[in-house]
C-alpha cells in the first residue's frame, strides 16, 4: 500500500499547511466521529401497498451516541443491500445511520424486457426512497437499537450505478424520455445532499454532466473505466434522455472525484465480482472524500472543508485522484 502511505504523509503536510493556526488538521481524513462500534445487520420490512409488495431493508448504524445523519442508499441494477459493505460500514463507523432498501430488481427479482419495465423499476426505486423517509418510525420500531439515533433533519441520498439516477431525481433532477415525453421527476425535498459512486452520464441513454442537475450539494466519484450494465463506453443507444434541470453555470457545491483507472466496481469491492484487481486505494480515497463531503455539509467540520480544497488530493496522490468543485 505504498500509495496510501504517501497519502497519509503528504496529507499531514498539505492539510496542515492549509490550516495554519488550526489545531485539528488531520493526516488522512477519517472523520470527526469514531471509529465507532456498529450494528451491521439491522433489518426491517415495509409493506408497499400501492405496489402490493414488501420491501426489505438493511440498516447499518452506530451502537452508541446519536442522533446521527441518515443516508438512504440505492443499490445498482440487480444488486442488493449486502453488496456495499466496505462503503456503508465505513460511513456508519464514523457516525451515520445507513438505510439500504432492496429495490424491485434486487437479486434479479425482476428483469426488464421492455421500456415500460424499466420505467416501472425506476419509478418504484424513486418512490422507495421517499417511502423510507415516510416510515422511519416503523423502521425504528423494528430495530430498538436505533432509538435516539436518527437525525431526521439531516438526510442524504446515496447510490451506485442506476441508483445514481434515483439519487438525482430525488434531489431535484428532471429527465424526459424523447420517445414518449415521459418525465421522470419527484417532489421529494427532504434530502439535503447527494452522494454518487458512479457517473450517471456514463449510461448509454444519458447525456454528459447529468450529475450537475440536482438542486442539493452533490458529490460524484467516477473514473476512466466507469461503465456498468447500462453503458459500455461506446454510448450506443437509440436515443438519449433530455435533462431538464442542468444549471447554466457552476454552483460551487458540486464535487467531482476523478479516479485514474477507476472502474464501476472498484475492482470488485462493491456491487459484484469482476475480473480485475481490487482497487483498495480507490475505495479508500472515495470513502475519505465522501465522508469529508458529508461531514462538511452535516457537521460543518473545519477539517472536512480543508480536505475538500482544490489540489490537496491531487498533490498527495501524484494526480491519480483529482477532486474539483464546480
Amino acid at each position: 500500500m505504498a500509495l496510501m502511505q504517501k497519502v497519509i504523509f503528504l496529507f499531514s503536510t498539505l492539510i496542515a499547511a492549509s490550516l495554519i493556526g488550526v489545531g485539528n488538521a488531520q493526516t488522512f481524513y477519517d472523520g470527526v466521529i469514531g471509529p465507532l462500534s456498529i450494528t451491521k445487520d439491522g433489518r426491517a420490512t415495509l409493506a408497499v401497498s400501492v405496489e402490493n409488495r414488501e420491501m426489505s431493508l438493511r440498516i447499518v448504524y452506530p451502537d452508541q451516541g446519536g442522533p446521527y445523519p441518515i443516508i438512504v442508499f440505492s443499490h445498482g441494477t440487480f444488486s442488493s443491500s449486502d453488496k456495499y459493505n466496505l462503503v456503508v460500514e465505513f460511513w456508519a463507523e464514523r457516525g451515520y445511520v445507513v438505510i439500504l432498501p432492496n429495490h424491485l430488481d434486487a437479486n434479479y427479482g425482476i428483469i426488464p424486457s421492455k421500456t415500460e419495465d424499466m420505467i416501472r423499476i425506476i419509478h418504484t426505486r424513486i418512490s422507495d426512497m421517499s417511502f423510507i423517509l415516510d416510515n422511519l418510525d416503523a423502521i425504528e420500531g423494528q430495530n430498538p437499537g436505533l432509538k435516539g439515533k436518527l437525525n431526521r433533519h439531516q438526510i442524504i441520498a446515496a447510490g451506485h450505478s442506476i441508483g445514481t439516477q434515483v439519487v438525482l431525481v430525488n434531489t431535484g433532477q428532471r429527465i424526459r424520455n424523447p420517445t414518449n415525453n415521459y418525465v421522470t421527476e419527484s417532489s421529494e425535498d427532504r434530502f439535503m445532499a447527494a452522494v454518487m459512486l458512479s457517473d450517471p452520464g456514463k449510461m448509454a441513454m444519458m447525456p454528459d454532466d447529468t450529475w450537475k442537475g440536482g438542486s442539493a450539494p452533490t458529490f460524484l466519484s467516477t473514473g476512466s473505466e466507469d461503465y456498468g450494465l447500462m453503458g459500455d463506453g461506446r454510448r450506443e443507444a437509440e436515443y438519449q434522455n433530455e435533462i431538464l434541470t442542468l444549471p447554466d453555470e457552476s454552483t460551487g457545491d458540486k464535487y467531482l472525484l476523478l479516479i485514474e483507472r477507476g472502474d464501476h466496481y472498484f475492482g470488485g469491492l462493491i456491487h459484484r465480482d469482476v475480473d480485475k484487481a481490487p482497487d483498495y486505494d480507490g475505495l479508500a480515497i472515495f470513502n475519505a472524500a465522501s465522508l469529508a463531503f458529508m461531514d462538511a455539509h452535516t457537521r460543518d467540520a473545519e477539517s472536512a472543508w480543508a480536505f475538500l480544497k482544490p489540489n490537496i488530493l491531487s498533490s498527495a496522490t501524484d494526480g491519480r485522484f483529482v477532486l474539483t468543485v464546480e
